[in-house]
């Protein structure tokens, strides 16, 4: 009798890859297939991103990385609500006053390395932008089809929330400090994993569907009827027919056959023990 051998690779303590802790509670539910969702749509966010920045703020960049994060602990951040719970946004102050300064063209000398956030004082304007780009952002990463379905998205200033199922940090291209952060909590981590398998089960019910159509559809009932002859006659010969009289009729070798009013088929005449049967079924030629 043979057994399969399984398997085991070790890495060393500092080369192992990238990995994520479960936490207890996470246990049962596929939380580290997280990255993977985010992942698998880097470039239709790398486009999105590009277009979003080209156009509100006219800086040409692109999405260069994203890391993930469970379990995590965010003071400021902007909340906002959907249909399913909160979700909510923070992005890092260095990266904000250098959009900031791009998109109103000032010196060279307020480059994102050169920028000390500590020396300068949050102005109406920073916070004004910090609010338009926190919905904007929002909204386009919940709109790109990561979801299983659309949210809208809502400020909500009520929730004080500052525990976060999930972070996920998007960095951009020629930033090299700063990123911003979409916050999840549990229910919308659900719902984001509930698209994991989602086209397999939807594919699985569309075949499933085509095929109860299909059995109800050949299962109908169709009249099947022939016209073994015809005879024209006027109505005044008709008159004259009495009982016992004897038509002259004449089979050809093939019958059309009809579906209501319509012909389908050609088959042979045949007799059989005193009756007459349909054979060699063949398509009607039209020309």
């Amino acid at each position: 009798m043979q057994t399969k051998r399984k398997k085991f690779r070790i890495y060393p303590a500092d080369q192992h890859p990238e990995m994520m802790g479960l936490e207890v509670n996470k246990l049962g539910r596929p939380y580290h297939k997280v990255p993977r969702i985010f992942n698998e749509r880097f470039d239709q966010l790398d486009g999105q991103l590009s277009i979003y920045f080209l156009k509100k703020y006219r800086v040409n960049t692109g999405l260069k990385e994203m890391q993930f994060q469970m379990d995590r602990w965010v003071k400021q951040s902007k909340i906002f609500s959907s249909e399913v719970g909160n979700l909510a946004f923070c992005i890092d102050r260095q990266l904000l006053l250098s959009a900031l300064h791009d998109y109103y063209g000032l010196s060279q000398d307020f480059q994102s390395d050169k920028i000390n956030p500590e020396e300068i004082a949050v102005s109406k304007t920073e916070e004004r932008l910090l609010n338009k780009m926190a919905l904007e952002l929002t909204t386009l990463l919940c709109e790109s089809g990561i979801f299983p379905q659309p949210l809208t998205i809502k400020a909500d200033y009520s929730a004080l929330i500052t525990q976060w199922s999930y972070r996920i940090d998007f960095y951009l291209n020629d930033y090299s400090s700063g990123g911003f952060s979409l916050l999840l909590d549990g229910y919308h981590v659900d719902l984001l994993l509930s698209s994991l398998g989602g086209s397999n089960r939807q594919r699985n019910s569309n075949e499933n569907c085509a095929a109860l159509v299909s059995a109800s559809f050949t299962s109908l009932p169709v009249r099947l009827h022939a016209r073994l002859a015809a005879v024209t006659r006027t109505v005044a010969e008709l008159a004259e027919l009495k009982p016992g009289d004897l038509l002259p009729i004449s089979l050809a070798e093939r019958a059309p056959l009809y579906v209501g009013d319509k012909p389908l088929l050609t088959a042979a005449i045949r007799e059989e023990n005193g009756k007459l049967y349909l054979s060699d079924f063949s398509e009607l030629i039209r020309e």
